[in-house]
């Protein structure tokens, strides 16, 4: 990892401040390099994409972004701008500050909420803001299509959706979706093309990209883990199951925490404060969610219900409400099924064990379309 004990060695006994410069491109580090702010802020360059756990950290989401810490991750100040000239400018302003004492660097805080208790509302909320044009992510797309699918009054909510990005493009058939990450990958399989998610797995340890830098982060596990279960469910192939289980114990060994699960496994000072990420808590109840159905494991479905307190906290937002909804529809009303097969149907997980073609609470029938509607009220 970048932020390495070495590095911040090195920061500590020359004096220098840190520079975390997340963007894209070479231009504001290459016009740094080789001035004099080189002997006062060790600067460090990386990927947003390749390090949400550090995006998430140290900036407030805007790129490309210029975080200054101490050696002892404190924050100095943080500058948002294209513009090297002006980069260049504010940084050596805000060196000369904290040099002179007018400026004091803060902690950078944990991120701990308090859970709170799912609710099935989110299922109607998710409807109601799709209906209200607002973006829909792939976890939204994917929730809509079995809505409209089983339950009659909301049979024309599918006309509404307004994809959010190339992924949720790519879901609806709209474009291709490139290669390279993990997340991409999965979303191939979910959608049900071909796929190269394997490589970045080892036992049960996700690589955030092709690149092999970065991995164990939260929304990869869970995305890939859920992928897997999918494939589990057409194929009734165990090995995928197997994958899936691994990643699970992935996850509860190296992330989880009391209240919830960490964003990422601690890898330095940085990534070693804890952040308990909504939408990354989301996305692993989801996928903890299917895989309960899958074994009847009561222990996975104990770490579904600690992932959805910590994303109820933020159940305001579109894609983390969906993603709730998704897990609650599984937990509280999915179907077992004996028979591997692609069901559209987010309620579907096949389990081995099920002595009926399809079963929901004590209910066996030999058709999926037995249990149209979703079977809530408003």
């Amino acid at each position: 990892m970048m932020l390495n004990d070495r590095l911040l060695s090195d920061a500590k006994f020359y004096g220098k401040l840190i520079g975390v410069l997340l963007d894209k491109e070479d231009t504001i580090s290459g016009k740094i390099k080789g001035t004099t702010i080189e002997r006062r802020v060790m600067l460090l360059k990386a990927d947003p994409e390749e390090y949400p756990d550090y995006l998430i950290r140290v900036t407030r989401g805007v790129i490309p972004c210029l975080s200054v810490l101490t050696p002892n991750m404190e924050l100095v100040g943080i500058i948002e701008s294209n513009n090297p000239d002006y980069v260049i400018t504010s940084l050596k302003d805000m060196l000369n500050s904290f040099e002179t004492k007018k400026i004091r660097p803060v902690k950078i805080p944990e991120y701990v909420p308090e859970p709170q208790e799912p609710s099935e509302a989110s299922i109607f909320d998710t409807v109601n803001k799709v209906i209200d044009q607002q973006k829909a992510d792939f976890r939204v797309i994917e929730l809509i299509k079995t809505i409209s699918k089983v339950e009659r009054r909301y049979s024309t909510v599918e006309k509404f959706l307004s994809p959010m990005d190339e992924v949720a493009s790519y879901v609806l058939g709209r474009g291709e979706l490139g290669g390279g990450f993990a997340i991409y990958e999965a979303v191939k399989i979910i959608k049900g093309d071909p796929s190269k998610l394997e490589e970045y797995v080892v036992d049960g340890k996700v690589f955030r990209s092709s690149k092999r830098e970065n991995w164990g982060l939260l929304i990869d596990e869970a995305i890939a883990g859920y992928a897997f279960l999918v494939r589990y469910l057409r194929e009734g192939k165990d090995e995928y199951l197997e994958q899936a289980v691994r990643i699970r114990d992935f996850v509860k060994r190296e992330l989880e925490t009391e209240k919830g699960f960490r964003d990422t496994v601690p890898k330095d000072p940085l990534t070693s404060i804890t952040y308990l990420e909504p939408l990354a808590n989301a996305e692993v109840a989801v996928f903890l969610s299917a895989l309960w159905q899958a074994t009847g494991d009561e222990e996975t479905k104990k770490m579904a219900m600690k992932a959805l307190g910590v994303a109820s906290v933020r159940s305001d937002f579109l894609g983390i409400n969906a993603r709730i909804a998704h897990a609650l529809l599984r937990l509280n009303h999915g179907i077992l099924t004996s028979t591997p097969g692609n069901y559209g149907d987010v309620r579907v997980m096949l389990n081995k064990g099920v002595n009926c073609s399809f079963k929901q609470g004590d209910k066996c029938a030999e058709k999926l379309e037995e249990f149209s509607g979703l079977g809530l009220e408003d």
